[in-house]
């Protein structure tokens, strides 16, 4: 025996007119009203304008809770209404030519053009400090050793 089909989130929506979001670019007003549907699309018409469009139900999200006058119901990802079709929006990423930067010498200027010498920075440490800070671990190292040992001896 199979189990019960889980209803659709635009199922409790109804006839009632309902927002998109984040919107539909390029279809507006964002308010809507459910039309039919399919497995894999649901026909939803503006309320305003009256012309319909398709959407795929795996773009359709969770639809509001509130007591408001329009509903919104969530898209999993942003949509654009593009020649009379629905396709997820793509952010577009322009890159930049790489050019190397060129550096314009005035005819005074006699210096050459060169980087900078690097100079190594080193931190003297006290070795007295070192030392003592290597002894100190040791010594807690053994003491922990002999606390285990003493421990594991007693009791026996």
């Amino acid at each position: 025996m199979s189990a019960p089909l889980v209803p659709s989130p635009l199922d409790y929506v109804g006839r009632r007119p309902f927002a998109f979001y984040p919107p539909i670019r390029n279809a507006t007003p964002n308010e809507w009203v459910l039309g039919t549907g399919s497995w894999t699309e649901v026909q939803v018409i503006n309320a305003r304008d009256r012309y319909d469009l398709w959407i795929p139900r795996q773009f359709i999200g969770a639809v509001s809770e509130t007591d408001e006058p329009l509903l919104v119901v969530g898209l999993t990802r942003a949509l654009i209404f593009h020649e009379g079709s629905i396709e997820p929006r793509v952010k577009q990423v322009i890159e930049m030519p790489y050019t190397p930067r060129l550096r314009l010498r005035h005819k005074d200027e006699s210096r050459p053009l060169h980087s900078a010498s690097v100079v190594g920075i080193r931190l003297e440490r006290n070795s007295r400090t070192m030392k003592a800070r290597g002894v100190l671990a040791i010594a807690a190292a053994a003491l922990t050793l002999l606390a285990a040992l003493v421990a594991a001896a007693s009791r026996l």
